[in-house]
């Protein structure tokens, strides 16, 4: 790759970068390009010449979001961790995602750009589920998750566990808040609220 190529690279991640702040922060309809130019030190130009529209870039930014967020599952999934391990830290990973991606911002960018809800499902259906039934598959075959569940039972506790947590982050402002509410639940999605 030669120089202007991982330049104009540079610029394209400045602009995601600064384009994600601005949308999850004040939603998209009320952020413009010259906006997002300032926050990331570019021309308005540039932004049209590397993206096309405001909302290619919005598809384009959210497409680069979760193709990060996949990448980092991947990465925890194939990793050495315990499966109790790897499942703490993706529960983080979902946590830290909470704070980027409000529910209110994800609601409305679905409903205003069906692009993107084609997107994420697509990227569901076809990413994402697939390596988290992997996954639990693997903690099966290793003796943490019961053979009795479902997959649907899993990621219904699962996904109510994220919603909760969506619902009220003001439980978890410091790192060690953070890590305590992650400990406790997992405890309480391995061991329910028996003792051990």
């Amino acid at each position: 790759m030669n120089g202007f190529e991982r330049r104009k690279l540079t610029k394209m991640d400045q602009i995601r970068k600064a384009a994600f702040h601005l949308f999850s922060k004040y939603g998209v309809q009320k952020v413009n390009i010259q906006e997002i130019a300032k926050k990331a030190n570019v021309s308005q130009v540039t932004i049209y010449n590397y993206f096309g529209s405001k909302d290619d870039l919005v598809y384009d930014v959210m497409k680069d979001y979760m193709d990060k967020q996949l990448q980092a599952f991947i990465e925890i999934k194939d990793s050495e961790l315990t499966f109790k391990e790897k499942l703490e830290k993706l529960f983080s990973l979902k946590i830290e995602g909470t704070k980027e991606l409000s529910p209110e911002f994800l609601e409305a960018i679905l409903s205003e750009h069906s692009q993107i809800a084609k997107l994420f499902q697509e990227f569901a259906v076809e990413k994402s589920l697939p390596l988290l039934f992997e996954f639990f598959e693997e903690g099966k075959r290793e003796g943490f998750v019961s053979p009795e569940l479902s997959m649907n039972t899993i990621l219904f506790i699962l996904q109510s566990l994220t919603d909760s947590v969506q619902k009220a982050p003001e439980n978890f402002q410091t790192v060690e808040q953070r890590d305590q509410f992650t400990k406790e639940v997992l405890h309480f999605f391995f061991y329910g609220i028996m003792n051990r």
